[in-house]
């Protein structure tokens, strides 16, 4: 029985679930319902396990690789995982993954899958049905039934039945975000469905499609998988031909412009969760309408989503708003506005303040130090000062520019970016120090990263202890 690969697609911000969603721990990465709910990511993971599928092929940004690798262990879940050295859409993504398992199985048939939708209802049979299509070389597109009219979402026209298969249909058209009027006019049709982001077709068509259509990126992405580096069982693509591929989704790549396209309905529950109020509108409220995730005491409100992650959060009297508290940020907006929340977003990167990119980042505090070999190097005199920090799995820690610092990795794996460099280094590797910019060291790991710092003194230094001292 020929089964199905799922492709999981791991990128993108998620700007407008801020404070939880932000660069380094996007929206993806996030429990749905709160401490001790499975991860969108997860949920997208557990989706398609079962006879008819296989383990899963993840793409990721390198940033995200521990993160992935922790979620998938909490599943007890194998995955093969490549890594882009930069986001470029989904069109080259999807690409890389065709190309790599070309390379080990010929016959492979994927599905397309984001990681940051929530859906509800059985998949396994309506994709499992449209198997022979895609081996007959078609794409197929899957669609669900329109609730209301959404102008936030693409829609796909259904064009009637493609030969004899009755569920796999012809594409008449798609539509790209319509006015609320055109799309209250497309659902009228009868015809018209929300693009659910979910598609399938086998590595070759699309390897053949792209080279058909975009046969610059085509290779710029070949080269770059070629030219990746393997490690631990993750594929790192090579950055400077990826980065030259053309930044486009499969859809505007390839889907709008192929005669091979087809269409099938899902019958689920689907929500692309891509605000608060999404948030708020799948979750279980209380008797008043509340939502309360995490210490949460609510007093004469209703309609209302509090979500507390690091204290107690109180609220009296509130209707229809959204209360989402972090340890290094807080959000409150009107229920109808949090689409806006974005505008936040890029106010906080225009002024280059860190919460748009990271939560709370570690700092260098004493630990136990792990390998004596290691620190038996550094034993601290009147020239240096000798310390330690523990980075958790996809966190960060920042060294400020001007700090006469560097940085030892004792235990995992990290990736370092300043000025005008990057790198990554595994035990026994060394981050300086950048006169130029902070260096933001992440946690690659699926567990938390050990880091040893050695910061040399200023001349009037002087040392009060031979001890270790705090880095």
């Amino acid at each position: 029985m020929t089964k199905i690969t799922p492709l999981i697609i791991c990128g993108g911000n998620g700007t407008r679930l801020w404070p939880i969603s932000r660069k380094h721990s996007p929206k993806q990465f996030q429990r749905i319902g709160g401490e001790g709910t499975m991860t969108f990511f997860q949920t997208a993971v557990q989706r398609h396990r079962g006879d008819v599928f296989t383990d899963p092929v993840i793409v990721t940004g390198r940033i995200h690789e521990g993160t992935v690798r922790k979620q998938l262990q909490e599943m007890q879940v194998k995955a093969r995982i490549i890594c882009e050295p930069m986001g470029r859409n989904t069109g080259p993504a999807v690409l890389a993954a065709a190309e790599v398992m070309l390379a080990e199985e010929p016959d492979t048939i994927f599905v397309v899958v984001p990681a940051d939708h929530v859906i509800e209802g059985d998949l396994g049979a309506p994709m499992g049905a449209c198997i022979a299509a895609c081996q007959d070389g078609k794409i197929v597109t899957f669609g669900i039934a329109p609730r209301y009219p959404e102008s936030g979402f693409g829609y796909i026209v259904d064009a009637g039945p493609m030969g004899e298969d009755p569920f796999v249909r012809q594409v008449g058209s798609f539509v790209e975000k319509p006015c609320v009027e055109d799309a209250e006019a497309l659902i009228a049709t009868g015809t018209a469905y929300w693009a659910s982001g979910i598609s399938m077709f086998s590595a070759r068509t699309i390897q053949s499609e792209y080279r058909k259509f975009d046969p610059v990126t085509s290779d710029h992405v070949v080269a770059s998988v070629l030219n990746g580096d393997q490690q631990d069982g993750t594929l790192y693509l090579e950055a400077e031909a990826f980065e030259q591929s053309a930044s486009h989704p499969t859809e505007s790549a390839v889907f709008e412009r192929t005669d091979r396209i087809a269409f099938a309905p899902l019958d689920v529950t689907w929500d692309d969760v891509g605000s608060w109020k999404a948030m708020y509108g799948i979750s279980n409220a209380d008797k008043d309408g509340n939502v309360l995730q995490g210490n949460v005491i609510a007093h004469e409100a209703n309609n209302t989503m509090v979500r507390a992650d690091s204290r107690l959060v109180s609220v009296v009297g509130l209707s229809d708003i959204i209360v989402i508290d972090t340890a290094d940020a807080l959000l409150v907006a009107r229920m109808d506005d949090t689409q806006n929340v974005k505008a936040i977003v890029d106010e906080l990167k225009r002024t280059n303040r860190p919460e748009s990119e990271r939560h709370h980042e570690a700092k260098p505090a004493m630990v136990p130090m792990v390998d004596a070999q290691i620190v038996s190097q550094f034993a601290p005199n009147e020239n240096y000062q000798v310390g330690a920090a523990e980075i958790g799995v996809g966190s960060t820690l920042t060294i400020e520019p001007g700090d006469a610092r560097q940085a030892l990795v004792v235990r995992g794996r990290v990736h370092a970016t300043g000025s005008t460099w990057q790198k990554s280094t595994g035990e026994g590797g060394r981050v300086y120090a950048d006169p130029d910019a902070p260096v933001v060291i992440t946690n690659l790991s699926d567990e938390p990263a050990e880091l040893l710092f050695v910061t040399l003194a200023s001349p009037d230094f002087q040392p009060k202890s031979r001890q270790v001292a705090n880095g």
